[in-house]
């Protein structure tokens, strides 16, 4: 009996303790809303469960901001999260905070100090230099591989014409889009042998897994803790096979230009007619490298995993919304299509830097659907001062959660349609002109996604190549979603494919 009237002493202490330490955070959110914290694990209680939970708590949060027009606070143990939808906050945020809070540790023992995970010092460093890669003229010269991608999926998809309803994501896209990124970002050709394989992808998606039920496990955040675990084992397992497979990229890269330095010709693989494509991501870090000796082996492998989740997952989890809301909104698809005939007539041709500007309707079908289904639901940022925002301050210390999806579905933003499908808001030059700073997607601030425009190109790409073809059907409108590292559909994401009348 001694023993617990000390041990429970003991942890009274302890409470009132951490209280103490965070007097002044919890009195500078006290009037935003919250759940009722527990003590030691505060709001944690909320994301137990899976997935699906995850996003139902996402939902609920949305909602009480939606309401009340505030940040929403949760307290992960004694740290606090506060939650921000509205863009203005956002891009406050963005701009003065470039660091990342400890939960980008978790993938840091994999992805190092890569343009995702690393510290704000090392982020400034890099990130002019790398965004040559994904400049405006760049993306351009990835043109001829975004169509042979594009045409090899509308090949693929022959197979699906007229059959049972399929997983678009699992079966097709996830490949596509690897193996797009790979031949443009990193120059790698051989893909299907070298990269493309079940073993690399089921490593890569359990990377992905690992991490996000880590971050829901207060128990596991501990680095201590996590290393003494079975997950943890696993976890090495995989990103062993996922780096593997960026070691061997690099020595080939490598190679080639040693190669090409000796024989005193140009030092890329892409060329055609003895004329330079383009230049790879790869490219640049490598020659970089030469000069900028703060490039260890090790960071260089980590930016080629992150560029490959950053542009493969995201790209590949966009591309299956577009498709399955296509499916569901047929008079959608139906002026869709409809675009894609006017620029391209009967022509099978494939898709040159002028159409692009053109495909309007197409543009916005992609911004609409990434505004109602971010593939990644927010970000986080942490604050390294106090700063105010619209109705509240932030204090030092504290954790913001730029919420993707919290603004992408609020009608204070996009107004009382805001949870409608509704593409042809984008064609208003006004909501145009609001949208291009609304919209979060892309992220805002001096952290924003470097490779936009790398995104909507291949996007519109594939989608007309793909749906001058054939058309789809979906029960996206009964889709039910999960987050994990991205949001994921778990019901109402199979796609059916049709033969369009005429086409043989």
């Amino acid at each position: 009996m001694f023993w617990l009237v000390l041990l429970g002493a003991i942890l009274t202490l302890l409470h009132v303790y951490m209280r103490l330490l965070t007097r002044r955070t919890r009195s500078m959110v006290s009037h935003l809303p919250t759940y009722k914290c527990l003590p030691f694990i505060g709001n944690m209680y909320k994301f137990f469960g899976d997935g699906q939970n995850a996003f139902n708590f996402l939902e609920n949060l949305t909602t009480i901001m939606e309401e009340r027009r505030q940040p929403f606070v949760i307290w992960i143990g004694q740290c606090c999260f506060i939650i921000l939808s509205d863009p203005e906050d956002a891009r406050m945020v963005a701009n003065n905070f470039l660091e990342k809070p400890y939960f980008y540790n978790f993938a840091r023992l994999w992805l190092k100090d890569g343009l995702v995970t690393a510290p704000g010092s090392i982020w400034k460093h890099n990130v002019k230099k790398f965004a040559v890669a994904f400049s405006g003229s760049m993306v351009d010269d990835f043109l001829p591989i975004f169509n042979e991608q594009s045409r090899k999926l509308q090949r693929k998809l022959e197979v699906e014409v007229n059959c049972e309803p399929f997983d678009l994501f699992e079966k097709y896209l996830a490949y596509t889009t690897l193996e797009t990124i790979c031949q443009t970002a990193l120059g790698e050709h051989d893909v299907t042998e070298t990269i493309v394989t079940k073993e690399y992808y089921a490593a890569f998606n359990g990377i992905l897994e690992l991490i996000f039920s880590r971050a829901l496990n207060i128990f596991l955040h501990p680095e201590f803790v996590y290393r003494l675990t079975p997950g943890y084992k696993e976890f090495k397992r995989c990103v062993s096979v996922v780096q593997n497979v960026s070691d061997a990229i690099l020595r080939k890269r490598r190679k080639e230009m040693e190669e090409a330095k000796t024989a005193k010709i140009s030092d890329s693989t892409n060329k055609e007619n003895g004329e330079v494509k383009f230049k790879t991501f790869l490219d640049i870090i490598l020659q970089m490298n030469d000069t900028d000796h703060t490039l260890t082996e090790e960071h260089i492998k980590a930016e080629i995993d992150t560029i490959i989740l950053a542009g493969q997952e995201t790209i590949a989890t966009a591309i299956n919304y577009i498709f399955l809301m296509l499916g569901c909104k047929p008079d959608v698809q139906q002026k869709l299509y409809k675009e894609i005939k006017e620029i391209f007539g009967e022509s099978k041709r494939p898709v040159l830097k002028e159409d692009l500007s053109r495909l309007r309707y197409c543009e916005a079908i992609i911004y609409e659907t990434l505004r109602l289904f971010p593939p990644v639901p927010g970000v986080l940022r942490q604050a390294d001062r106090d700063i105010k925002l619209k109705s509240c301050t932030v204090p030092k210390g504290a954790t913001c959660c730029i919420s993707f999806w919290g603004s992408g579905h609020s009608k204070h933003i996009w107004g009382s349609d805001a949870l409608q499908y509704k593409p042809e808001r984008w064609l208003d030059p006004n909501v145009a002109s609001m949208g291009a700073t609304s919209l979060l997607t892309f992220s805002t601030g001096k952290r924003a996604c470097i490779g936009k425009r790398y995104a909507v190109t291949l996007m519109k790409t594939v989608l007309v190549h793909s749906v001058r073809e054939y058309e789809f059907v979906s029960e996206a409108d009964k889709m039910e979603l999960k987050i994990d590292i991205a949001l994921r559909p778990i019901s109402g994401h199979l796609l059916q494919v049709k033969s369009r009348s005429g086409v043989k």
